[in-house]
């Protein structure tokens, strides 16, 4: 196969497995919070752009602030440790579901990360636990920063495991190959993927949720710029086997048509 039509293979079924990995984390995330606020009585309605708490705002107390908005962010991270050891297990392995395997880690980690960072900017999301624990100004800057650091040193230490997935397609990867396949496997996806999701949530776009998505960006960065001086990689001396992944551009249909349609009506949970 030529190699710019394995590129356009590398990026479409990247993308496929972006957009997989944004919903089942959305829905993981939005599932637990319902749960922590069922532990307070409080019934939810949840949609794409927003969590509609179903309580008198004079109802809320600092404990039940501190478990539905703190729950969301802190099972993403926890998530992201787990599934981060299980890529790390199997990443000399093969298979495509490896893609979707480390495209979770990234959004776990940028998510559990992007909340601390925009939610101090904005107060909303986990800036209200922000808010309730009484940070000044001065503490939501310190923790806006620390957040975008270690995201940031998140993309540097991960970026050699990041380019174990090439095997799905290569021999080897060497030289500026990293780089391209960096840009193909991550960097287009990602940015074609938010760009996707802000299109299907028009006309309610959150402008919260949008920060949280570009802050991918700050562990994407250091990424890009380290593959080129990275260890070159050799992996099997078989060349493997692949194709566009066409079952898993279905399945990311289903999901968005889930996402936007469902979530767009809103979904009531009260346990």
């Amino acid at each position: 196969m030529h190699k710019n039509r394995v590129y356009q293979v590398v990026f479409l079924n990247s993308l496929f497995y972006f957009l997989c990995a944004y919903v089942l984390l959305f829905l993981i995330s939005r599932i637990s919070i319902a749960v922590s606020a069922s532990a307070f009585s409080i019934p939810v309605r949840i949609y794409y752009d927003k969590i509609d708490y179903l309580i008198r705002s004079s109802e809320w107390t600092s404990d039940a602030v501190t478990v539905v908005f703190g729950t969301g962010p802190l099972l993403c991270l926890i998530l992201g440790f787990v599934l981060l050891a299980v890529y790390i297990k199997v990443s000399a392995e093969t298979g495509m579901l490896r893609i979707l395997l480390i495209w979770l880690v990234i959004l776990s980690i940028v998510s559990f990360l992007g909340e601390i960072i925009t939610g101090a900017l904005m107060n909303q999301g986990f800036g209200y636990v922000i808010m309730y624990m009484f940070i000044m100004d001065t503490g939501k800057l310190v923790l806006t920063l620390t957040g975008s650091i270690l995201l940031f040193f998140s993309g540097v230490i991960l970026s050699r495991a990041l380019l174990f997935t090439a095997n799905v397609y290569f021999t080897d990867i060497k030289g500026l190959e990293k780089t391209k396949f960096v840009i193909y496997q991550y960097i287009f996806p990602y940015l074609a993927g938010i760009s996707l999701l802000q299109l299907i949530e028009i006309p309610r776009i959150s402008w919260f949720s949008t920060l949280v998505r570009l802050c991918g960006i700050i562990f994407l960065l250091p990424v890009l710029s380290r593959s080129f001086s990275l260890q070159d990689i050799y992996f099997e001396e078989e060349v493997p086997e692949f194709s566009i992944s066409w079952k898993v551009a279905g399945l990311a249909l289903a999901f968005l048509l889930v996402y936007r349609f469902v979530f767009g009506f809103g979904l009531r949970i009260a346990l």
